[in-house]
C-alpha cells in the first residue's frame, strides 16, 4: 500500500469547524428535500456495507486531521444520486487538492477508442461505477 502522492508532506490546518458548516447545509438541504436524503442515506450505507469506507471514531487520534466534505449530485439523464468528495474545499487559504500530485490525463480520445474498438472481432465493456470508492488511505494518511 503506498501513500498519498503529496508534493511534499503538508501540515494542513485542523478544518473539522468547516466540515460542520458544510455538515449544517447538508442538514437543510435533506429536510427541504426528502428524496434527496432518502437517496443519499441509501448510497452512504451501501458504501459503508460494502466496506468502501468506514465510520470515523468519534474522536480521532491526536495530531494532523483534514477532513474532506462531500455531498451529492443527481445525473441528470440516470436520475440517480453520486457523491462528490470536495478535495478543493479551501480552508485557511489551502485544500487538499494544492498538495497533492496530479495524475497523467486517463481519458482516451475518442477516435482512438473507436478505431481499438473496430480492431477485433469482439468488445468487452464493463461499468466502473463502484471503482472510485475502493481504494487504501494508509493510517498516517
Amino acid at each position: 500500500m503506498k501513500s498519498l502522492p503529496f508534493k511534499e508532506r503538508p501540515l494542513l490546518p485542523d478544518n473539522h469547524s468547516m466540515v460542520l458548516i458544510r455538515l449544517e447545509h447538508l442538514k437543510r438541504k435533506f429536510l427541504k428535500d426528502s428524496k434527496y436524503k432518502e437517496d443519499y442515506v441509501k448510497f452512504m450505507n451501501e458504501v459503508l456495507s460494502r466496506g468502501d469506507a468506514e465510520e470515523a471514531p468519534e474522536f480521532a487520534q491526536e495530531g494532523v486531521k483534514w477532513y474532506i466534505p462531500h455531498h451529492g449530485v443527481y445525473h441528470p439523464k440516470k436520475n440517480k444520486i453520486r457523491f462528490v468528495f470536495d478535495c478543493s474545499a479551501r480552508f485557511k487559504g489551502t485544500s487538499l487538492n494544492d498538495h497533492l500530485l496530479s495524475g497523467s490525463d486517463l481519458t482516451n480520445n475518442l477516435v482512438g477508442v473507436l478505431c481499438r474498438f473496430r480492431r477485433y472481432p469482439y468488445a468487452i465493456i464493463c461499468d466502473v461505477e463502484k471503482m472510485f470508492h475502493q481504494f487504501i488511505v494508509r493510517e498516517n494518511d
